[in-house]
């Protein structure tokens, strides 16, 4: 699979616009840069400079990354990585498609993250290939959509368009006839429904009101070039976290029902309750702030075990979680190094080096866009059913409201362009909106957080031969 391009749709009206807030926010951006070198040239001592710096935040790298990007990159210039992961279903392969902008209109005004980063996540089961779209700033649907006639992946990138909605660049998939699929463990044969609202933003929103678009390809680094050549192996450390967390629910089922009444009522040091708080930490957390919590919760489990209060020693593959971790965090790292310090070299092994019609930024975003996936936890990249209760609660009511948003932002594009007057009324309120959506962030580990204790790096016990 080399060479994969992906077909794209974005609307005509939308590269102006992004034109016109690409210089404003470059002009934003210089005055951000004047204003830190006027207080760099007032600074008298290294106190000083260290007070500085920290009052720049944690996102001072990618704020000043952004802001180079903005004079080179150009607008809905895109490039896809697609990554691999195990199903959750024995037989089943997924992938999270990431589209990568160098560019983006940034609507909170915070250069929080180059461009844009969106993705779409694909499930090939039994042959059949069903896909997850988003909704708007990261949710994604309830329910998969089924794709009937796509036999292989490189038979999807050829026949479904992938379509860049304006307001967050939200990733859409386009397809005749869509149809969700219901899943459920008592659904043996999955439910299949029509998407109805998605079928009316389709053909009449958008053809009926004479809505044009632009259709173009784009090119994807192939999961087997991310793996082969960059060495980047998120299929591997996918598998370490399934394989315990199946260990984990073994000890689940292994529980009598009076066990499990006494798990409600449970205590801080209670085993269980470590496993709940491993299970959280290898779904909810992003590999770049894992290792601490897995190093904690494995001594908890050992003591538990060598104290005979639970039966199964989970060292080995906890340890075999943070070798993963550790690697793939490590290759990402030394990626964006690289795609400074060495451009040709990174550019041949990305495979885009004869991609002639691709700017030096686009090229450059591919490694930050890696670097920003592995600040995202396992859930949100490819497996939206290891959301957290309360987070799935969120989420049927932000899927709701944002079906609803997307047609009405559709027909606000048209009166926008049709009556001038009601433009700014109309894009004020679509902001405001949009932060709403945007202040997605749930607090997925509190307890742990807060309450567990991990020991110092350096004094942590060794374990013991049994």
């Amino acid at each position: 699979m080399r060479s994969l391009k992906i077909q794209v749709k974005i609307r005509k009206g939308e590269f102006p616009l992004e034109g016109n807030l690409q210089k404003k926010m470059t002009e934003e951006y210089e005055s951000w840069k004047e204003d830190i070198l006027k207080k760099a040239r007032n600074l008298k001592d290294l106190k000083e400079l260290r007070r500085l710096m920290n009052s720049l935040g944690e996102d001072f790298e990618w704020t000043e990354s952004t802001g180079r990007w903005l004079a080179k990159a150009k607008p809905y210039e895109i490039i896809c990585v697609n990554i691999r992961v195990p199903g959750l279903e024995p037989q089943t392969e997924r992938y999270a498609l990431y589209g990568i902008l160098a560019f983006s209109k940034a609507i909170l005004k915070a250069y929080d993250h180059l461009g844009d980063l969106e993705r779409v996540i694909l499930e090939k089961r039994n042959g059949h290939f069903y896909a997850w779209s988003e909704v708007g700033h990261g949710y994604t649907e309830k329910w998969p959509e089924y794709f009937p006639e796509v036999q292989s992946l490189e038979e999807f990138f050829k026949r479904v368009h992938v379509v860049f909605e304006r307001g967050d660049h939200s990733l859409v998939l386009e397809y005749p006839k869509p149809t969700y699929v219901i899943s459920h463990k008592w659904l043996k044969n999955r439910l299949r429904v029509p998407h109805i609202i998605k079928e009316i933003r389709d053909s009449f929103v958008d053809r009926a009101l004479g809505t044009e678009f632009l259709e173009f390809e784009v090119p994807v680094i192939t999961h087997e070039d991310l793996e082969s050549k960059m060495e980047i192996d998120w299929n591997g450390y996918a598998e370490s976290i399934i394989a315990l967390d199946q260990i984990i629910h073994q000890e689940y089922r292994k529980l009598s029902l009076v066990q499990k009444i006494k798990n409600i009522f449970r205590k801080k040091d209670d085993p269980s309750y470590y496993l709940d708080c491993l299970n959280r930490v290898l779904w909810n957390i992003a590999p770049k702030d894992q290792e601490r919590y897995l190093r904690g919760i494995r001594k908890r489990l050992r003591e538990a075990y060598e104290q005979e209060r639970i039966n199964i020693d989970l060292w080995d593959p906890i340890t075999l979680v943070l070798t993963k971790v550790a690697e793939l965090i490590d290759q990402t790292e030394f990626i964006r190094w690289q795609s400074f310090s060495d451009p040709k070299r990174y550019s041949k092994k990305t495979g885009l080096r004869n991609i002639t019609d691709l700017s030096d930024a686009a090229i450059e975003a591919v490694a930050g866009g890696l670097g920003q996936i592995i600040s995202k936890s396992l859930d949100d990249i490819a497996y939206p059913e290891k959301w957290p209760q309360r987070g799935k609660m969120k989420l049927v009511l932000y899927v709701s409201v944002g079906h609803v948003y997307r047609l009405l932002r559709t027909i606000t594009l048209i009166l926008q362009k049709k009556f001038q007057f009601l433009a700014p009324k109309l894009d004020g309120l679509s902001k405001k909106f949009d932060r709403i959506l945007a202040s997605r962030k749930i607090p997925l580990l509190p307890s742990a957080k807060k309450e567990m204790e991990f020991p110092e790096e350096g004094t942590e016990e060794k374990p013991k031969s049994h």
